[in-house]
């Protein structure tokens, strides 16, 4: 499998959480994310991260590559 990108990374961040639901349309970077399986349709048509999601957040994260979305803490 590809390495994800920028954008693929920064909205698996932002859905990190179970319980965090995506309800915009879908576009091309989340149609990317769903044929991959990170995230998954829900009942009422929103969409969540899937476990796999989660383990490619977290492995991205002891990568290293999640840095450039977060701020340092002081």
């Amino acid at each position: 499998m590809r390495p994800l990108g920028k954008k693929q990374l920064r909205l698996l961040l932002g859905m990190g959480s179970p319980a965090m639901l995506l309800l915009t349309p879908i576009g091309r970077l989340e149609a990317s994310l769903l044929k991959r399986e990170l995230i998954a349709k829900t009942k009422g048509g929103a969409h969540r991260i899937t476990p796999a999601g989660m383990r490619q957040l977290a492995d991205a994260y002891e990568a290293g590559h999640l840095d450039r979305f977060m701020r340092k803490a002081v």
